[in-house]
């Protein structure tokens, strides 16, 4: 007989499938732990990192601690303090319950566990690939701490696939601040090595968010308190005049736990969306509904939450942003008292506040009475009105001048032959090429006709080609770009993000031509900017070129590195949508933009110009 080909998988096999899809990288670990010890009622969380947490991740809490029995089972796969039945699955009121995230990160690295509870119940674990390898006594007040070291050992392959010890902190750093805006009551304490990061007094959500964010964007923020349908959304959300928001800016919850949802981005983007272009929303959304109507069981680690019936949720928050425009709106609009300009004295002994009987009853009333319209028509009909202001706005015409688009006069044949002889006019002769004149459209797109057709450039595109070609070319050789030095120094304000991204790309921005220096907290000075850079934009420039390094991450190859520099250098440095350009501005782009490697793409791989060709015009002619 054959033996079966389907068999049990081993526990450590298991435990390493399980670790793969809850534990994706340090900041994954991270997450996991702090979020038991926010269950454990710990009122103060350490968190201390080596080596972007591939080395070293330690995780301090002052919670309620284990007992000797809890210690025993808390790293076993399924093991949880927090179902009893299945139904307690749709009632969930803590943030960890599957009871894989311990055993998970147990299983691959070398864990220390340490805890005690009030009554000195605890003890000290060491495992080493979810094996025990050695267990003692512990008390040292209540609270538990989470040493792990050499996270991934036994699973090299995920190991390499992590990005560098900077992207990596600063994905932590993300889980933390998200985290610690959700839980302004607890304190949070973060360290790289020895170095302070982040800090996080209890408060209100305002003063934490003036910590994660920046205090001049907290300022700045509108509370949001909206209820409708059985949904409630609370929070902050920035005013329609902010341009410095990020995409690590907007942050949603649902029940203090953080998660994602694109559909919800689209609803804030679309509540944003009349107040234009520039407009970069900082939002910072708790969501809160019947437990019935969203179910946080769709991602292994819990980041994305399902809706029963999403497009309610979608309307809700976007009513809640535009209802949040609205109240600031009359708060803050001034108040015009117009009453008195109408309190005309009656000369019949008629208020001038009391309305005529009928609407033609007007004899009794005085002049400047309320029988008067208050807004006079142009003209009796709209016609009318089309005639006279075609009159004001009429052209002279001189006589050698022939209107086509009008009637001949009765009998008069207009001859479409030569005047003299009927001689046939000579066909021109072929003109040497030149250079195209180029015009904007819109002040974002170049256009201008070569041999072939209609050329239409994206100036932010092309530009972007350009500065990123020069950029890389400079970052490869070890040079430096020209600046010029400011002779007010700007002040900026970074976020604890931007902050932490800053130190690990300063001398690369030096070359860049961005000198900026530490002016004092979170505050920095912007010495010199790039010569080509306008000073308007200097403030704008550094933000989003952080931004950018944030996004792109990167794998700690120095040509990665470079390439991801040079890419946020170009997009930050480019022509933006809107920017007018003198006519030498046009043509030198466009001569600049066909002398580079690949003229067709945007470092991003957007194009950069198409071409519409005589044919086509024929065609969309009907010719």
């Amino acid at each position: 007989m054959k033996p079966a080909e389907i068999h049990l998988l081993p526990d450590e096999i298991i435990n390493k499938i399980a670790a793969g899809e809850v534990i994706e990288r340090p900041a994954s670990a991270v997450k996991e732990l702090i979020e038991n010890s926010i269950d454990a009622g710990a009122t103060r969380i350490q968190v201390q990192i080596e080596e972007g947490g591939k080395k070293k991740i330690l995780v301090v809490d002052n919670g309620k601690g284990m007992g000797k029995k809890d210690l025993d089972l808390c790293y076993l796969r399924h093991t949880t303090s927090k179902l009893y039945t299945a139904d307690d699955l749709f009632h969930l009121q803590t943030n960890g319950f599957r009871g894989e995230a311990v055993a998970s990160i147990a299983a691959i690295s070398k864990m220390t566990i340490s805890t005690s509870t009030e009554d000195g119940d605890g003890g000290r674990l060491i495992l080493k690939g979810g094996q025990v390898e050695s267990e003692e006594p512990y008390a040292a007040g209540h609270g538990t701490t989470f040493l792990i070291e050499d996270l991934f050992f036994n699973t090299p392959v995920r190991r390499t696939f992590l990005g560098s010890e900077t992207s990596e902190g600063t994905k932590i750093l993300d889980v933390i601040i998200k985290t610690s805006i959700s839980h302004p009551e607890i304190r949070f304490d973060y360290k790289v090595g020895e170095k302070s990061v982040f800090i996080g007094v209890p408060g209100e959500l305002r003063s934490r968010l003036a910590e994660a964010i920046g205090s001049g964007i907290a300022k700045s923020l509108l509370p949001v308190d909206y209820t409708e349908a059985g949904i409630h959304v609370t929070g902050y959300i920035s005013p329609t005049t902010e341009t410095k928001g990020k995409r690590h800016h907007q942050f949603l919850f649902m029940r203090n736990r953080p998660i994602e949802n694109k559909m919800i981005g689209k609803a804030v983007s679309q509540a944003y969306e009349p107040y234009g272009a520039q407009c970069k929303p900082v939002t910072v959304l708790f969501l809160d509904m019947p437990d019935t109507e969203f179910d946080v069981n769709v991602h292994p680690a819990k980041r994305e939450v399902r809706f029963a019936n999403q497009n309610l949720v979608f309307l809700v928050v976007n009513h809640a942003i535009r209802d949040t425009f609205q109240k600031d709106l009359e708060a803050n609009s001034p108040f015009i008292d117009l009453s008195g300009e109408f309190n005309t004295p009656s000369t019949n002994n008629v208020s001038a506040t009391t309305p005529p009987s009928s609407a033609g009853d007007t004899q009794n009333l005085p002049d400047n009475s309320f029988a008067q319209p208050l807004y006079k028509p142009i003209a009796p009909n709209y016609k009318q009105g089309i005639q006279e202001t075609r009159k004001a706005t009429r052209y002279d015409v001189s006589d050698d001048v022939q209107d086509l688009f009008s009637q001949p006069e009765a009998g008069k044949i207009i001859s479409l032959e030569p005047s003299e002889g009927n001689v046939p006019v000579p066909k021109p002769e072929p003109q040497p090429w030149k250079a195209p004149t180029l015009f904007q459209i819109a002040d974002t797109y170049i256009a201008g006709e070569d041999a072939e057709g209609l050329l239409i450039i994206d100036q932010h595109a092309a530009h972007s080609r350009i500065l990123y070609e020069k950029a890389l070319n400079i970052l490869q050789k070890g040079a430096d770009l020209d600046c010029q030095e400011l002779l007010f120094p700007e002040l900026i304000e970074f976020s604890k993000i931007e902050k932490q991204i800053f130190a690990s790309v300063d001398e690369q921005l030096r070359k860049l031509g961005f000198f900026v220096e530490p002016f004092g907290g979170d505050t920095f000075q912007i010495r010199a900017i790039p010569s080509a850079l306008k000073l308007s934009r200097a403030v704008k420039a550094v933000h989003e070129f952080l931004d950018s390094c944030a996004e792109s991450g990167d794998k700690g190859d120095a040509s990665v590195v470079q390439d991801t520099l040079a890419k946020a250098w170009s997009k930050t440095n480019a022509y933006q949508a809107g920017d007018e350009l003198k006519p030498e501005e046009m043509a030198m782009l466009v001569g600049q933009l066909m002398a580079t490697e690949n003229p067709l793409k945007s470092p991003y791989g957007a194009p950069t110009l198409m071409r519409i060709t005589l044919d086509e015009l024929a065609k969309k002619f009907r010719h």
